[in-house]
């Protein structure tokens, strides 16, 4: 982290925005996840977004303010019994995003977590190294597609647009009285 940020202050000058979006999840029961995979979840998503907000703060306060984005998901609200790790991890999400957003306010620098629902990337389709292709909980089967299309109250799935516009609108100033919150892009999926 030390040498991305000392990279980017030496080509871009200080640091304004941090979008925390790194995770990984295998799609195991909680009996099933071992020690070795929970770690693995937690050091990704967790552990390296307290790093790179540790890292950037000292540059967003020479800067006179930020705005610190953290990745969510609909299990920062809703956990489910899917992969233990990634539900521990996202809820603990929320619980860093608040605890940044409160020890760095008073250095104008926010902090706000995006919590999409499914969002229709590979990540979602199984199709990447951290998921392997689960026909049993991947949308590429109809009946899974139909079952979270039917359970989001606007019938379709998250695009990837969707989160962007939300990141992009709380990077901005007309965010500027947002900070410890959550910004849900779910279609209504977690009422």
């Amino acid at each position: 982290w030390a040498a991305a940020v000392a990279q980017t202050e030496s080509e871009l000058g200080p640091i304004g925005i941090l979008c925390n979006n790194a995770g990984a999840n295998f799609r195991v029961g909680f009996e099933e996840q071992t020690e070795d995979q929970f770690r693995t979840i937690m050091e990704i998503g967790l552990t390296g977004s307290f790093l790179g907000i540790q890292a950037v703060v000292p540059s967003m306060r020479r800067a006179g303010g930020g705005v610190i984005l953290n990745m969510g998901s609909l299990a920062s609200i809703r956990p489910g019994g899917g992969s233990p790790g990634y539900a521990a991890q996202k809820m603990a999400m929320v619980g860093l995003t608040r605890s940044a957003a409160s020890s760095f306010a008073r250095d104008g620098i926010r902090c706000v977590i995006i919590s999409p629902g499914h969002v229709d990337t590979p990540f979602i389709r199984d199709d990447n190294e951290h998921s392997p292709n689960d026909w049993s909980t991947s949308i590429n089967n109809p009946e899974n597609l139909k079952r979270r299309v039917d359970g989001t109250p606007l019938a379709r799935l998250t695009q990837p647009e969707d989160v962007a516009n939300a990141f992009l609108f709380a990077a901005t100033d007309e965010a500027a009285m947002i900070t410890g919150s959550m910004i849900t892009v779910d279609g209504g999926a977690a009422i």
